[in-house]
């Protein structure tokens, strides 16, 4: 049998898809994995994830590490060497975790494009974060311009995605920019703290806490993520999106919208106190405008931008879940009052309503 049996690139086919293509074969075997200087290797024994080696380690982390490659290159060896099982959990749990650390990263990238870039505090002397928790206080106070992200994540002893997800919010909330050089001074370093829970997804939407859980327990609490994936996890029972009561997509019929009342005026908005809770819904609505763009011709994604754009300034002025409902709403009809068929909308509407809750 060939040795190369599958190779590609994570930018056209993602990594997880690939692993459990082949471990549902039940190959044994290497893949070697690889961004720029960067390079992982991943043993399958029977179709099951046993190890994972990178330069930073082994076992189940120096597998996470490969979620933050998302332009690297792949290539499986039906040939498996003498390895130790470091990894004993599920396939199913692995690649599910990996896949939303992947997702979580798409996200973050797009401000923290680079673990080798220098954040720097963008207050003035004196000046003080509002807004912002214990722990993205602590990491403002170390961003001088002397220590790149994955320094400073050395430093905090914390995941490096852990540590540019809280960059990433304060990017967001204007608080730090990322530079290329290095400047300023080692600040002072206390002792790390331990980290504060982030907001759950039920109350960043406005829901009741439920018992129901995710199949992937998370290997600390810092790790969990509200960012959503275009695709859905497998049924769960409880509702990861808005409540059901809200006002649901448009069904079309023939093109058309059958019965679809007039938009429903907004609430009194809500100020959004919380940066964090403010950067998942942005976050959210992003995922909509992906997940729109999927299904809609191009000439339909220039009004698809606008919507967001659009949901972004209300997120900004206070509006909270109720501006994501209304970009999904706007998003739909827009399709429709521009000619799109009928099974396309359809379609645009079953992506969209996969986002705020599992079937």
């Amino acid at each position: 049998m060939s040795q190369g049996v599958i190779q590609g690139s994570m930018r056209e086919a993602p990594l997880p898809d690939i692993i459990q293509l082949v471990s549902q074969g039940g190959k044994s075997g290497c893949f070697h994995v690889q961004q720029e200087a960067a390079k992982a290797r991943i043993y399958l024994r029977e179709g099951r994830i046993i190890h994972a080696v990178t330069h930073g380690g082994e076992g189940l982390e120096a597998l996470m590490e490969v979620a933050l490659w998302l332009e690297g290159t792949y290539r499986f060896e039906e040939v498996l060497p003498e390895v130790p099982a470091t990894i004993t959990k599920p396939n199913a749990s692995i690649l599910m975790e990996l896949g939303r650390r992947m997702d979580e990263w798409r996200v973050i990238s797009q401000k923290v494009p680079s673990l080798e870039l220098y954040p720097v505090s963008t207050l003035l002397p004196g000046e003080t974060a509002q807004g912002v928790n214990p722990r993205e206080a602590k990491i403002l106070a170390l961003a001088t311009g002397y220590y790149t992200v994955a320094e400073l994540a050395e430093l905090t002893q914390k995941p490096p995605l852990a540590v540019a997800k809280d960059l990433y919010g304060l990017v967001m909330a204007g608080h730090l920019s990322l530079k290329g050089l290095r400047s300023g001074k080692p600040p002072k370093v206390e002792v790390p703290e331990p980290v504060k829970d982030l907001v759950p997804v039920s109350s960043l939407l406005g829901m009741a806490p439920t018992a129901a859980s995710s199949p992937v327990v998370p290997e600390s609490r810092e790790e969990e993520t509200a960012i959503v994936r275009l695709q859905a996890p497998p049924p769960v029972a409880h509702n990861r999106g808005f409540p059901e009561s809200e006002e649901s997509l448009p069904e079309t019929v023939g093109g058309g919208v059958a019965g679809a009342p007039p938009p429903a005026p907004l609430t009194k908005p809500v100020a959004v106190d919380d940066p964090q809770r403010m950067v998942k819904l942005m976050n959210f609505t992003q995922r909509i405008a992906q997940a729109a763009k999927m299904v809609l011709p191009q000439a339909q994604h220039e009004s698809v931008d606008r919507l967001h754009a659009k949901a972004t300034q209300q997120l900004i002025s206070g509006e909270g879940p109720e501006a994501v409902k209304g970009l999904a709403l706007a998003i739909s009809r827009t399709a429709v009052d521009s000619g799109c068929d009928a099974d396309m909308v359809r379609t645009l509407n079953t992506h969209l309503k996969a986002l705020f809750s599992s079937k």
